[in-house]
């Protein structure tokens, strides 16, 4: 009984901790005190301390020699890689969209981008599960699950960058721009193209991200 109503509380931990992370709440290389945290979400230690093992697997907490754990920090060359990685695999799987979509799976691909433009960017965690959907929309097009398994872990480790990326001025208008093409070009069965238009739309948000993380080091 108690280990049922244990697991309900531990992902709620998560869920609360991930998206004060991921918005800013918790800064990175902010140190996390699992009693502090206990008093912030009314759970126990032991609560906190198996969410913040989770967010330590998704890369977002890491444990600092003699500190404990603390949110994690992402270095401007460890993201530009991270990108380059993002890049390649939405560019991939765009392509094997544009070769095996089916009109349903287009479709959804539409729908998934529609619910993105229906919520503010200013709510960045559920923007960011939208966005996350849209790409779920995508791997189901492209017919190759391990693409989405990689992308996860690579969406995952910069997500906190992907909320300074939505939240950067008409970046919002632009990233629907750029999604709305890398669809019609899988609409239209254009490979080539559907990949060039995903890395692109890829390397805008990098450049957002890099030069954020650049201006941060120079304060």
């Amino acid at each position: 009984m108690l280990q049922r109503q244990a697991a309900p509380l531990r992902e709620q931990a998560v869920i609360e901790l991930r998206s004060q992370i991921v918005s800013g709440a918790l800064a990175p290389g902010i140190r996390l005190k699992e009693k502090d945290l206990g008093d912030l979400l009314g759970v126990s230690r032991t609560v906190v301390r198996e969410a913040l093992r989770q967010l330590e697997s998704e890369r977002l907490v890491r444990l600092q020699p003699g500190s404990g754990p603390i949110v994690a920090e992402l270095t401007r060359d460890e993201a530009r890689q991270l990108y380059e990685v993002r890049a390649a695999l939405e560019g991939a799987a765009a392509r094997l969209s544009a070769r095996n979509a089916t009109d349903a799976q287009i479709d959804r691909l539409r729908e998934a981008l529609e619910a993105v433009a229906g919520r503010a960017s200013s709510d960045l965690v559920p923007m960011l599960e939208l966005k996350n959907r849209f790409y779920d929309a995508l791997i189901a097009a492209s017919g190759n699950a391990i693409i989405g398994e990689q992308l996860d872990g690579v969406q995952a480790r910069i997500s906190q960058l992907r909320a300074v990326t939505l939240s950067h001025p008409n970046r919002e208008g632009t990233m629907l721009h750029e999604l709305t093409a890398v669809i019609d070009a899988i609409a239209s069965h254009d490979a080539d193209e559907a990949y060039r238009l995903s890395v692109a739309h890829v390397m805008a948000a990098s450049a957002i991200a890099l030069d954020h993380l650049q201006q941060e080091g120079n304060a």
